[in-house]
This record gives structure tokens, C-alpha cells and sequence, in this order.
């Protein structure tokens, strides 16, 4: 792992920023470029062969798993919410002052105290320019969004976060039966029409290998909103290296929801196989399932911070979201309505329906 202390640039010591387009780490005064982990790469290599014991990189994930070190925590910074109690981990030099969950104000309490390093890091793609404009066109179909919703001033304060997740793999298995009815025959005679229908005794399983399932590791971002922007492509997912954060903020790790977030990754898998099996009973015309049972097995797991955009701002004493996937652009939230531009639409189209209803009265009358 890189030490923090080393994101400095070595052509003129200016500290250096992950840049989205580039996927590297790029000086802001002297624009030079270099690998998000070479830094990291560097020192990894000056340590194996201290150690007599240089080699080929682990390519497992699971084999960046652990703590930080004391060296990798220099430099990084715990901004708390007193409001909804979020733990945001920055660079010292990251300047934030609002919480990207709830647009309530943010404090540094400190020294991050460590934990659980991430296995794995889906870099941002979407750049903050981007993301604005995501935002906008989002924004221009929701006309009864009060003006604070459209104000540059505050799209401008749009937050790039890394936001925890478990990625789950598994086996899920699921066996359903009951009863299938296919229809035959129709006829009538003077007083009543028939159908013959047939029926059939659904038993029927399955095994389906699932693969990075992900489960959202926090409960400050909302989850169906980040369930919303999925899917994230996991073929981008790339060994944690702390130079992705340049630039960045990321939650911190919380142990004690590591259960609900791998009970709602296996509620997530057996729903899966469960909608892949039933969807397969194509052959008759109805079906009805009577009983079904779903295990998951074989569970491996990656801790991994993915890409989010947030626009955040408290609106009549509630915090309203508008997240953007950082890799794909994907967009969802729900924004507040105007009471003033809901009350004129109402009117609008009240007189509408008058005039409209007034008009074809005359035409009638004609």
C-alpha cells in the first residue's frame, strides 16, 4: 500500500489529484501524469527487495485485504455528522463542508483511527463536469423542483463519493412446485361454453452461480436510490490503491452492519434464482407455485468502495438526493415539488379544461 505523504508530484512536489478522464493521478500545476498506484507499486517494490523477497503482485483480492497501517493513516481525516451521523474519510487536504447524505454541516474530529482496508476500488469515470450535466437534463424534466434544485451555485457543489459495498458471490439454489394448467379444447352448446383445461405438477429446481451481487455496507445512503443507479461493471474493479481517492471522499468501514449487508445480499441472490426459475415454466398457459425454498452457498466476499456522485440539499428540514453512478452516468432521486408551481399548474390546467369544455359547448351549440 502507498503512503499518502507520497502523492506528491515528483517533477515539483505540488500534491497531485486522481483525474477522471485520464484514470491517473495528474499534477494541477505541472500536469504530470502517473499510474493511480505507482506510487504504491514503487514503494512495494522497495520493500520486497529490502526483504529479499520481490516477485509477481498478487493478483487475488483477497489478498489486499487487512488493516491500514499506521504510515497509510498519516493523512487522512474523519469529517463527522452530527445529523445523521456519517463518517466521511478524506485526505487532509480535502476541503468538505457538507454531508454528501444529508447537506447537513460536516466537522474534522481527527486522525482516522483505521480498520478494514477495502479489497477492491471502482475508479470514477464520470468526471464532475459530467456529472453537472447529468444533473441538469435530470433537473429540466422536473419543472415543479423549487429554484434552489437549479441553482449552478449549488449543482457546483456536487460531492464525487466512494460509498462502501460488500460484492457478493455465491451458489444459489431454489426448488419450486405446484400446479400448471395448460388450456385445450372451447366449444358451446345453447346454454353453456366449455374449456378443457389439463393439468400438470410443477417440480422443478435450480443451481445458479451468482457473482458480485452488490450490498450496500452503510445506511446513511439511501439504498433504493443506489440500487437504482445500478448495475456497476465489476470488470472495472482494480485492487485498492489509495491514489483513486485523490481527490475523493469515501465513508468509513462499519463492522457492526457487515451482517445486514450480507443478509441483504443473499435476500438479493435468492430472489434471483427464484425470478430465473419460475420465469423458465413457460410451457403452460397459467401456473401457480404453492411452495418454494432458496439456499445460498459456497459465500465469497470483496469489501469494495464504488463510484457515486451525490447532489444533496435540505429542502422544508429534509435532505433530498440525486445520485449519479460514477462509472456509467446512470441517474436516479426524487426531488420536492414548488408548493407555489404545484398550486399554478393546478390553476393552468383547471382553466385548461374549462376553456377546452366551454369551447366544444359552443361547437355543440353550432
Amino acid at each position: 500500500m502507498a503512503k499518502l505523504k507520497e502523492y506528491e508530484c515528483p517533477a515539483c512536489g505540488a500534491m497531485m489529484e486522481f483525474n477522471v478522464a485520464t484514470q491517473k493521478l495528474r499534477c494541477p500545476y505541472c500536469a504530470t501524469e502517473l499510474a493511480a498506484d505507482a506510487l504504491e507499486d514503487e514503494e512495494e517494490n522497495q520493500e520486497e527487495q529490502a526483504d529479499g523477497s520481490a516477485g509477481a503482485a498478487e493478483d487475488s483480492f483477497a489478498a489486499q485485504s487487512g488493516n491500514y497501517t499506521q504510515e497509510e493513516l498519516e493523512h487522512l481525516k474523519v469529517y463527522s455528522c452530527k445529523s445523521c451521523g456519517a463518517e466521511i474519510v478524506a485526505e487532509e487536504n480535502t476541503v468538505s463542508s457538507k454531508c454528501p447524505y444529508c447537506g447537513n454541516n460536516v466537522v474534522m474530529t481527527g486522525q482516522f483511527a483505521g480498520g478494514k482496508k477495502p479489497d477492491g476500488v471502482i475508479p470514477f469515470k464520470i468526471t464532475k463536469e459530467e456529472a453537472q450535466n447529468i444533473y441538469k437534463e435530470h433537473i429540466k424534466t422536473r419543472w415543479l423542483a423549487p429554484k434552489i434544485f437549479k441553482d449552478n451555485r449549488k449543482i457546483d457543489e456536487i460531492k464525487g463519493v466512494y460509498v462502501p459495498f460488500y460484492l457478493v458471490s455465491g451458489t444459489a439454489y431454489s426448488h419450486v412446485s405446484g400446479m400448471g394448467y395448460s388450456i385445450g379444447r372451447r366449444w358451446s352448446d345453447k346454454e353453456y361454453d366449455y374449456t378443457e383445461t389439463k393439468e400438470y405438477e410443477i417440480d422443478r429446481d435450480m443451481n445458479l452461480p451468482v457473482a458480485d451481487i452488490p450490498s450496500l455496507c452503510t445506511d446513511k445512503a439511501n439504498s433504493i436510490l443506489m440500487e437504482s443507479i445500478e448495475p456497476f461493471d465489476t470488470k472495472g474493479l482494480k485492487p485498492y490503491a489509495g491514489g483513486f481517492l485523490a481527490g475523493f471522499a469515501a465513508e468509513s468501514y462499519k463492522e457492526d452492519y457487515v451482517p445486514k449487508c450480507l443478509a441483504k445480499a443473499k435476500e438479493r441472490m435468492a430472489t434471483s434464482v427464484y425470478d430465473a426459475l419460475t420465469s423458465s415454466i413457460t410451457e403452460y398457459s397459467s401456473n401457480n407455485i404453492t411452495n418454494h425454498t432458496e439456499k445460498i452457498g459456497n459465500l465469497t466476499y470483496k469489501y469494495c468502495l464504488l463510484p457515486v456522485w451525490f447532489f444533496t440539499e435540505r429542502y422544508n428540514d429534509k435532505a433530498w438526493n440525486v445520485v449519479i453512478n460514477g462509472q456509467t452516468g446512470k441517474v436516479a432521486g426524487v426531488l420536492p415539488e414548488d408548493k407555489k408551481k404545484f398550486t399554478l399548474s393546478v390553476l393552468i390546467k383547471a382553466v385548461v379544461i374549462a376553456a377546452v369544455a366551454y369551447a366544444v359547448k359552443l361547437f355543440l351549440k353550432f
